[in-house]
């Protein structure tokens, strides 16, 4: 049986006055993708950014409930939020490279927090990475170009693999493919496949299509609030709830 990698118990969240997540319930396992559905302004977005505590930036920011990442609860002032944020990578929707080489996009962070200081250990960290992402083939002998002269989709893999190189233990991913084209987009989803047997990963999309071919377990949220969370082949084939078959038909969203 998997393990239970992240516990969600009661989760509110307000940006103000406005409630983003209204009493949230959720288990996320090691080893899975967990696709995260629903039309704009249902919370999904927000709960990515509950997980590495990027809501903290946000001053009007109130969160009330509990989280836990492997039994610690990540809301408290006692979590380190520095340290929780590379244990929980995100990867946003558009995809921003550094403007520099495609080598120091993925080795300025370790080198920052001065890990895998010698030069080997910098190369083995940033060809392991870029073959994690799928990307190592195509950009193995220009490493030293700009990473702003790749394409989209081989952008969106570049930062994939750069926060891969921060060796988190959960992927969080906020559309990740929503601007790409469809040879692109099956490049990353492939790459998730493969990487959920050492990553726990967590993949927002409006493509309902990309979460029943992606993910292991559908979460559903509406108006701020979790609907129907399951199996993917069961939400998707015999929802429980009849706002879940709209969606998912197309009736809204």
């Amino acid at each position: 049986m998997l393990a239970v990698k992240i516990h969600v118990r009661d989760l509110t969240f307000h940006y103000g006055s406005q409630c983003a997540i209204q009493g949230l319930n959720l288990d996320i396992y090691q080893g899975e993708i967990l696709g995260l559905m629903g039309p704009a302004k249902s919370g999904k977005t927000t709960f990515l950014r509950v997980l590495n505590r990027m809501c903290d930036l946000v001053p009007t920011a109130r969160v009330a409930g509990s989280v836990l990442l492997d039994g610690a609860e990540i809301l408290g002032p006692e979590c380190d939020v520095d340290g929780l944020r590379r244990r929980v990578g995100m990867v946003f929707a558009k995809p921003v490279p550094l403007p520099r080489s495609i080598y120091e996009n993925l080795a300025f962070a370790p080198r920052l927090q001065k890990k895998h200081q010698h030069r080997h250990e910098l190369d083995e960290l940033v060809e392991n990475s870029l073959k994690a992402a799928q990307l190592w083939e195509e950009v193995k002998d220009r490493l030293r170009d700009s990473a702003l002269k790749l394409s989209g989709g081989q952008q969106q893999r570049l930062c994939l693999a750069r926060t891969l190189a921060m060796q988190p233990e959960v992927i969080l991913l906020d559309e990740p493919t929503s601007g790409l084209d469809p040879i692109s987009t099956a490049r990353i989803e492939e790459t998730l496949t493969e990487l959920k047997k050492d990553f726990t990963i967590i993949l927002v999309s409006n493509n309902t299509k990309q979460i029943a071919r992606c993910s292991d377990k559908v979460a559903f949220m509406l108006m701020s609030r979790l609907v129907e969370y399951g199996v993917t082949p069961e939400v998707f084939m015999v929802p429980k709830q009849k706002e879940t078959d709209d969606y998912i038909s197309g009736r809204f969203g």
